[in-house]
Order: structure tokens, then sequence, then C-alpha cells
């Protein structure tokens, strides 16, 4: 293995060491349990790869394999854990929450079918798959992450410093996972390269250069984003969690009673005015 990848590995194993060893130092594994896996499942994917790697090379087969398994196990720790950040932000309002928690089933599902049917066919499937739903994964969680926010501002919930951190990490993986995976898998499929060849075949000479050392740039960008997420979350770590804040005080039953037919006035009036709108 290059220096340059031993240097990179070791770095990745540290950080992910010590963002372990702040999770379980901080009890983090009471509270958000899928967070505490995802960490242990980065740390044990990199060490495992690493070892794939040295044994049978980066272009066996066993590499491949054991590239996708991680792949694999690492997205659906990361789609657990943004899940798990919306319960907890919805934790005072279980009716909202039961909700979410099925259309998020749906949405799984979906995505995993969408994934099945775009990679059918295709040469190298597995991976086209496995880009697929990774790209998929990673769109919706950039949905979720950024509609929590809008609904924390609007309705003002209280939220800790900590998730807060954590679902900006997670927001900087899954944003840097959309463009790399949507690229990687346009490359597979043959589009991308169709698309370059067709209509810069004759310069193809002097811009090949060009196009390496972006890739290498993008390189530099996914590495340090992932570093960056890492450190994002160490920090937030670095001192002990404060007592969790208590649920919100919830109105009467009878004062919901007595607003709900202003509500139901309201948007059947925001419903008229959109019909009037779009007529």
């Amino acid at each position: 293995m290059p220096q340059q990848d031993q240097i990179f590995y070791g770095l990745t194993i540290s950080f992910e060491l010590l963002l372990c060893a702040l999770v379980y130092l901080r009890s983090l594994h009471k509270r958000l349990p899928f967070f505490a896996a995802h960490s242990v499942i980065l740390l044990a994917s990199t060490v495992g790869l690493l070892l794939v790697y040295r044994d049978f090379g980066f272009r066996s087969i066993a590499a491949y394999d054991a590239f996708w398994l991680s792949a694999g196990l690492i997205m659906i720790a990361r789609g657990l854990a943004v899940a798990e950040l919306c319960r907890f932000a919805l934790r005072s309002y279980p009716g909202i929450w039961a909700l979410a928690w099925r259309l998020l089933g749906v949405l799984a599902v979906f995505l995993l079918a969408n994934a099945t049917v775009d990679a059918w066919g295709q040469i190298d499937r597995i991976a086209i798959y496995g880009l697929t739903v990774e790209r998929d994964f990673a769109i919706s969680s950039v949905v979720l992450l950024l509609t929590l926010v809008v609904i924390r501002y609007y309705y003002r919930l209280p939220t800790e410093a900590l998730h807060q951190r954590i679902a900006v990490g997670m927001f900087l993986i899954c944003a840097v996972d959309v463009v790399n995976n949507t690229v990687l898998r346009h490359m597979l499929t043959g589009s991308l390269s169709y698309w370059l060849f067709a209509r810069y075949a004759s310069v193809w000479g002097a811009l090949q250069p060009r196009v390496e050392h972006a890739n290498v740039l993008w390189g530099v960008v996914r590495v340090s984003t992932f570093f960056v997420s890492l450190s994002v979350w160490s920090l937030a770590l670095r001192k002990p969690l404060p007592v969790p804040a208590k649920d919100p005080q919830l109105l009467p039953a009878e004062l919901y009673g007595e607003l709900s037919p202003a509500i139901n006035l309201r948007l059947r009036a925001f419903n008229d005015r959109l019909v009037e709108m779009l007529q």
C-alpha cells in the first residue's frame, strides 16, 4: 500500500477511535444508540478495509466485496442515526412521530425498489445499485435535516447543541455523498463518459490532465469534509453532556378542542386561496 494511503488510513482510524472513545466516555450510547453504533461501524469498516487491502490487494474480489459490505453497513447506520435525530426532535409529539416513522419506512422501501429498477440490466449491477441507494439515501437525509431545521425555527422547538452539531456533521457528509455518488453512477453507466468524449474527443489529450487534477481536488474535498464532520462530533463531546432538556408542556385537551375549528377554518381559507391562484 502506498505511503500516502497508509497516512490517510492512520489519520482516519485515529479520528474514529477518538470519536468512539468520547461517545462511550460521555455515555452518548444511552441517549443516541444509533449514532453510537454509526461511530463504531465507521471504525470497524475502516480497520476491516485496511486489513483486506493489505492481505488481498486493492483490486481483488475480496476488496470489492468488503468495500460494498462496509458501505452498506455505514449507509444503514447513518440512515438510522438521522431517523434518531428526527425522533428526538419530535419526541414530545408522539402522534407526529408515529406518522413520520411510517413515512420514513415507506421511503426506505421505495428507494431500495428504485435502485433495483435502476441497476437492472446494467453490467456492474452491484456497484450501480449501491451508488444509487447511497445517493438517494443521502438526498433524503439532506432533505430531512433541512426540514428539521425549518420546523425547529418555525415552531421554536428546543434543541440541544449536541444534536445540532451531530446534524451538521451528517449534513456535510450526505451533501458530499450526493455529488460523489451521482458522478460515479453516471461514469459506470457510461452517460458521463459518452458526454465527455462526444463533445471533447478532439481535445481530450489536453483536457485529460485537468480532469485528473479535478479528481484529485475532489478527493481532497471528500476527505476534508469527512474529517471536519468527525472533528465537529468530537468537539461536541469534549465536555460532559448537560442534563437532557425537559419535554415542553402541551396545552390541555379542552383547549385543543376549542382551537381546532379556528385552525381548520384557516386551513380551508388557505386551500381556497391556492385554488384561486392555480386556476
